[in-house]
C-alpha cells in the first residue's frame, strides 16, 4: 500500500487514513493511523483545519507511509536522557517549576500575577542556558506538578533557547522565556464545568490567547509579552487565530514562541496519546514551515538541536543502535551514546545514520 496525499474537500467516507492526523492548529490528535474516514470525521478535521490528509491507496510505498511505519515502532518513553547534560539543571527546573505552580494557582484563586517571581524564573533560566551548550534540548520527561506547569515551563525554556541562538541580547531573551512561561496562562481560567460539552470547550480553548493577553495586560506586563500570548496562535499562511495575521504581521516573539508551543507539545509524555519522539516532532514542524511557522525561526531551531534532537533512537551503518545525546558541526551526524560510549559521528567518516529505530 501507498500514501496518497488528499485535499480534505477531495476525501470520502470509507477512505482508510495512512497515517495520524494533528489538529491544524493546536497540534492535537484528533484521527488515528487507520481509521476509517466517514461524514462525521471529515467535517471535524474539516473544522479543525486539517488542509490535508494521508490516505492508504493501492501501489509500492511512499517515504510518508514509511515514516508512520517507523513511527509505529518507536518506544515513546525516554525522552530526557541522563546520560545527556540537561538544558537547564534539576535544581534549577524543579525551583523554577515550583515557582510558576505557585504562581499560576495564585492567579486561579486570586487573579494577581506576581509579575517579579515570573521575571526572576525568566533571568535565572536564562542565565544558565547562556553557560552551557545549546545543542542539547534535555528537559525534564515526567513532573507531578502535571502538563501544564511543565508545559509552561518547558516552552519557556525553548523560546528563551531560540532567542539566544538568533543573537538576542539577555533581556530580550529574558522576555522571550516570560512569554513562554506565560503563553497558555489563559487555560487557567477555561470554566470547569463546561469540560464535558466538547462544542463549548473548543470555544474557551480557542478564545485562551485572548483572554491570557487580556489579563497579562491589565496585570500590566510588558506589550511584547502580551503580544506573545495573543498571537501565539496565529500562523505563517495567515490561518490562524485569533486575528489571522500572516507572515512577518505575526510579532517575531510570537513565531517564537509557537515552534516553541509546538515541539514541546508534540513531545510531552504526560499527552501520551498524542505524543512523539523527537525526530518525528522535528520532521512535523520543518514540513509545516511556511504554513504554520516563521521558516527562518524553524531553520534556527533545526540549527540549534540538529534533525535528529536529543533522544532519537537510531541505527547506525555498522549495526549498533544508538541515541542521540547532542548536536555536532554537521546537522545529519550527530553526537551520540552507544553503550555507554560517546561517540561523534561527525568525526567517522565511515559510520553514519541508517535510520532511526
Amino acid at each position: 500500500m501507498a500514501t496518497q496525499w488528499k485535499n480534505v474537500d477531495e476525501v470520502k467516507p470509507g477512505e482508510v487514513l495512512a497515517d495520524d492526523v494533528f489538529d491544524g492548529v493546536s497540534f492535537t490528535l484528533i484521527l488515528r493511523k487507520g481509521d476509517v474516514l466517514s461524514e462525521e470525521t471529515i467535517e471535524l478535521m474539516k473544522k479543525r483545519n486539517v488542509r490535508r490528509v494521508p490516505i492508504l491507496v493501492e501501489g509500492e510505498e511512499e517515504e510518508e507511509a514509511i515514516m508512520a511505519r517507523e513511527k509505529a515502532l518507536v518506544k515513546r518513553e525516554d525522552f530526557a536522557l541522563p546520560s545527556a547534560p540537561p538544558t537547564v539543571s534539576e535544581e534549577l527546573y524543579n525551583e523554577s517549576l515550583e515557582v510558576m505552580s505557585e504562581v499560576v494557582n495564585k492567579l486561579f484563586e486570586t487573579e494577581v500575577l506576581d509579575k517579579d517571581r515570573v521575571r526572576s524564573v525568566a533571568s535565572k533560566v536564562v542565565a544558565e542556558i547562556f553557560g552551557k551548550q545549546r545543542n542539547v534540548l534535555n528537559l525534564i520527561k515526567k513532573h507531578a506538578k502535571g502538563f501544564l506547569y511543565k508545559h509552561l515551563m518547558n516552552t519557556g525554556i525553548i523560546a528563551g533557547m531560540i532567542a539566544i541562538e538568533m543573537g538576542m541580547p539577555v533581556h530580550e531573551a529574558t522576555r522571550i522565556t516570560e512569554a513562554g512561561m506565560l503563553h497558555d496562562i489563559g487555560l487557567a481560567f477555561i470554566n470547569t464545568e463546561i469540560k464535558s460539552d466538547i462544542m463549548k470547550l473548543d470555544a474557551e480553548l480557542a478564545n485562551h490567547p485572548a483572554v491570557g493577553a487580556k489579563f497579562l495586560r491589565n496585570a500590566g506586563m510588558p506589550i511584547e509579552v502580551t503580544d506573545a500570548v495573543l498571537f501565539h496562535h496565529e500562523r505563517w499562511d495567515g490561518k490562524g487565530f485569533p486575528m489571522g495575521l500572516k507572515g512577518k504581521r505575526i510579532p517575531t516573539i510570537a513565531r517564537i514562541v509557537a515552534v516553541a508551543d509546538a515541539y514541546d507539545t508534540l513531545t510531552s509524555e504526560e499527552l501520551s496519546e498524542q505524543s512523539m519522539p523527537p525526530y518525528y516532532a522535528m520532521r512535523w514542524i520543518v514540513s509545516n514551515s511556511k504554513r504554520f511557522f516563521d521558516p527562518d525561526i524553524v531553520s534556527t531551531f533545526v540549527a540549534m538541536v540538529g534533525i535528529y534532537p536529543t533522544g532519537t533512537k537510531v541505527l547506525l551503518s555498522d549495526g549498533r543502535e544508538g541515541i542521540v545525546i547532542g548536536r555536532s558541526e554537521k546537522l545529519l551526524k550527530p553526537i551520540v551514546d552507544v553503550s555507554g560510549k560517546t561517540i561523534d559521528l561527525s568525526k567517522e567518516e565511515s559510520i553514519w545514520i541508517v535510520r532511526v529505530i
